[in-house]
Parts: C-alpha cells; sequence; structure tokens
C-alpha cells in the first residue's frame, strides 16, 4: 500500500457527514498531488472528496516530511448493507508503453560447459556449447562501440558491432532521460576483409548527458530469454513510488486481452534517485511474428471502510451542573441524537479541581 491509503481512516456521524484523514510524502505531493475518490454499493460512481490541508496545532508532533489532509463529503446513504469504497489518484496521468518484438530483443540463457584450455604458446582457449533452448534460434547467435550510464559497470554497457564506418547513431528512444552517459570505441579487422587479429584497446572515453524527462516511467525494456520468459524492467523516481504502484500490463497479441504481471520487484538504484521495478512475463507459445505490447502505468488502490464500524459521536451539549436538596452535584447534557434511535450510546464523564489536573472517571 501507499502511504495515502496506509494513512487513509474516515469516519461519520451516521447521519449526514463523513470525514477522511490521510497524509502523503511532502516531497511526492510537490511531485504529483493525489486525489481522494469515494464512492458506495447504491451509488457507484466515484465522487472526488472534498480536502484542504489539515494544519490545527495537534499535529506539531508529526514529521515535516509529510503533508496532512481532512477531506469532508455528505452522505445519503448509511446501513449495515451500504459499503464505501475509497480510492487515490494522482492528478497527471503516469504511463509508458512499448511495443515488443521479442525476436529483436533477446538475451539468451548463459552458454553451458565453458572450459579453458591454456596452450603451449601462452594463449587462453576458451570453449563452450549452446544452452538447451537456444539452438532454435539458429544463426542469429568492425568497429565495436559500448555505452551506459556513468555509474553502471561497463559489464551493463550496450555494445554496437558497426562494420566498415567511423560514426554511430544513438536514438534518443534508447537512452534514458535525466542521465550522465559516457563511451569507448574499439577496432578489429572485418570479418570479410581477409584479415584476422584482435581488438584493439580502448579509446579515450566521451561524455555527454540527456535532459531530464519529467515523472514519467523511464528506461523500460523488455528482454525474451529464448525459452519461457519476457522480463520487462523499468525506473520511477524513488519519492514517486511513496504515493503511487505502478503496474506492469501486456497484451500477447493485439486482439487478445490486457493482463497484469505480478509479483512486481523493486531495487533502489545507487547514486540515483530511482528505483527499478521489474516484472517477468510467462511465454507458452512464440514464434517469429510474436510481439507483445506492454504497459506501465499507475495502479488504482481501493480501501473498503464499513461506515457502520467508524462512527464518532458529536459531543454532547449544554453540559450543566446543579446543587440537589441532598447536597449532591447533578451533571446533566444534551445528547447528540442518531439518525437511527437503536444505536445505543455511552458516556465517559471527567471531573477535577480547579487548578489540579488528576482527572476522576466515571463510564
Amino acid at each position: 500500500e501507499s502511504i495515502p491509503m496506509k494513512s487513509l481512516s474516515c469516519y461519520n456521524d451516521y447521519s449526514s457527514q463523513l470525514t477522511c484523514t490521510w497524509m502523503e510524502h511532502s516531497e511526492a505531493h510537490a511531485l504529483v498531488g493525489m486525489i481522494l475518490y469515494q464512492r458506495d454499493n447504491i451509488e457507484i460512481e466515484n465522487e472526488e472528496m472534498l480536502c484542504k490541508r489539515h494544519t490545527e496545532n495537534d499535529l506539531h508532533a508529526a514529521p515535516d516530511s509529510f503533508v496532512h489532509w481532512v477531506c469532508r463529503t455528505t452522505m445519503t446513504y448509511f446501513g449495515i448493507g451500504v459499503d464505501d469504497i475509497y480510492s487515490f489518484k494522482p492528478e497527471k496521468t503516469l504511463q509508458a508503453e512499448l511495443k515488443v518484438d521479442i525476436f529483436q530483443n533477446v538475451q539468451t540463457l548463459p552458454p553451458q560447459n565453458l572450459s579453458v584450455s591454456l596452450m603451449r604458446s601462452g594463449d587462453v582457449l576458451l570453449t563452450w556449447q549452446a544452452a538447451d533452448g537456444s539452438q532454435r534460434l539458429g544463426d542469429a547467435l568492425e568497429y565495436e562501440v559500448t555505452y551506459k550510464r556513468d555509474w553502471e559497470s561497463w559489464e551493463k554497457a550496450a555494445s554496437l558491432l558497426l562494420p566498415n564506418t567511423t560514426h554511430c547513431h544513438l536514438s534518443r528512444k534508447d537512452l534514458v532521460s535525466g542521465s550522465s552517459y559516457v563511451a569507448r570505441v574499439r577496432a578489429r579487422p572485418g570479418r570479410s576483409s581477409g584479415f584476422s587479429g584482435q581488438y584493439s584497446e580502448w579509446s579515450t572515453e566521451a561524455s555527454w548527458e540527456t535532459p531530464e524527462g519529467g515523472l514519467q516511467p523511464r528506461n523500460l525494456r523488455c528482454l525474451f530469454n529464448g525459452a519461457d520468459r519476457l522480463t520487462c524492467s523499468w525506473e520511477v523516481k524513488k519519492a514517486l513510488v511513496t504515493s503511487v504502484v505502478f503496474g506492469l500490463f501486456f497484451r500477447a497479441t493485439p486482439a487478445s486481452e490486457e493482463q497484469e504481471c505480478s509479483p512486481v520487484h523493486e531495487k533502489a538504484l545507487l547514486h540515483v534517485p530511482y528505483v527499478l521495478q521489474s516484472c517477468g512475463i510467462p511465454v507458452s507459445n512464440f514464434s517469429s511474428q510474436s510481439h507483445y505490447h506492454v504497459s506501465v502505468r499507475t495502479k488504482t488502490e481501493e480501501k473498503l471502510i464499513k461506515a457502520y464500524k467508524n462512527i464518532k459521536v458529536l459531543p454532547p451539549a449544554n453540559v450543566s451542573v446543579t446543587v440537589t436538596e441532598s447536597q449532591e452535584y447533578e451533571l446533566r447534557w444534551i445528547k447528540h441524537t442518531l439518525k437511527y434511535g437503536f444505536i445505543k450510546q455511552r458516556y465517559q464523564v471527567e471531573y477535577w479541581m480547579n487548578n489540579q489536573y488528576e482527572k476522576v472517571s466515571l463510564r
């Protein structure tokens, strides 16, 4: 649950007034505001509740990192059969979509039976076999350019093989917004050139930065393992996930029904204010024509709060004290009348001597 949903509390006078309180992280509120909606099983349309920031002194002990809200609305129906459902939605639409050709995004399982042979010349010979299930990919399985974000390891760098050219084009869609990049290049003879050799040393590194991309989920990408799973990952601002829950939705074909991927895993990214979320989509039947459509977007959270179990009665009115003939004190008040007379009320009376705070309580 998000912080707003976890902190949501609602009560009513069981007559006409409904009041809810909740809170959100201050930094998340600065990024996107949340709206509280209410509906019941009689009038099933969501209605936005009127919310005001809570600034009363009794919150002075609460951490400054949270914003507190009080919301009110007028209700028509109360009863055991009436269910109230509450939900939060962000003021902005937050989602990302990607059409994935799984055979254009293959990451096969690691090769098997890797072995090392030391030759008399001092060379090292590595041998291995293709992983089970990868053979069906066939032959799918010389400037080299690698690039990465500056905090990533080179082992995670993207790699491009470019024959007979001295330039490389990197599309913006292949880069992550709001990131610092570094690249390097090395060369070897082309396979069709008639020469043989090994890679050169890496060139001096070059760096650049990409512009910020706002609040939208970024770096959405999917990799098919060549067997039975399409794993998709994306990044969202760390502060944003305290208020908003993101889900991954997919269609195996344009005509198929949209499904939600579960579970979503989350991992903090070092050095940047983002978290990495990921989910694995099972793949049972596939062909070279398989195209998955995936979408990352916010999920609507709901909470059921039963009105008849969350009654806060208004305080008694016109409290008065009179002295009886027997020199006893009689305390009277006017009770708050509930809409339903069969609901009983209990009272607690406290009294103490002026300037002393040792109270005596009666129930």
